[in-house]
């Protein structure tokens, strides 16, 4: 997913051994799902290319009812990373929080010596939202927050995306009412 010598990841989980990892992977994603409630949610998505999973793109929100706010998170395997689908699948989690849940902003984050993600968030809209201080692989490491409001998202829209079945999960984030719909394709 990175460089061995670049570790872009607030939790260092791919400093494991490739069998440790592939097991952490799994549990963190049951445990996602297992914890989701209509007040705490988290939607992890698999990024497909040419049938294989290249990347997750996830999105997430707490109280979401109330504050109409979603965090963003993503990793995509070093190979495809460089071709515009990060920007993709961000576009793609962006256009079902503002589109199909009705979010007023969304919150992401990179640390300050992660180019490419911060890249894909500028693309998109996002600002700086301040600075958070992390240790990373023991030394300090300064996270760069970001937030893209609803009204940006709608001046940068240019992945087209198509929403699917989202009506009857709409309680599940804690909302009522009719929206557009969690399959979600993007044109290439």
């Amino acid at each position: 997913m990175h460089d061995p010598a670049f570790q872009p990841f607030e939790v260092e989980w791919t400093d494991a051994p490739p069998a440790e990892v592939s097991r952490s992977v799994l549990q963190h994603h049951w445990r996602q799902l297992a914890d989701w409630s209509s007040a705490r949610w988290t939607l992890p998505l698999a990024v497909v290319r040419a049938e294989h999973v290249v990347g997750i793109q996830s999105v997430s929100g707490r109280d979401f009812a109330a504050l109409r706010e979603v965090s963003t998170g993503s990793w995509l395997g070093l190979e495809h990373q460089g071709q515009g689908t990060g920007t993709e699948m961000r576009a793609a989690v962006l256009h079902l929080a503002f589109a199909g849940l009705g979010a007023l902003s969304a919150i992401s984050g990179a640390y300050t010596d992660n180019e490419a993600s911060l890249a894909v968030s500028r693309k998109l809209g996002y600002a700086d939202d301040g600075i958070e201080r992390h240790v990373r692989r023991g030394q300090q490491a300064t996270l760069q927050r970001l937030r893209l409001t609803r009204h940006i998202w709608q001046a940068h829209r240019g992945v087209e995306v198509t929403i699917e079945g989202l009506e009857p999960c709409m309680s599940m984030f804690g909302l009522d009412g009719e929206a557009p719909g969690p399959v979600m394709s993007t044109t290439d």
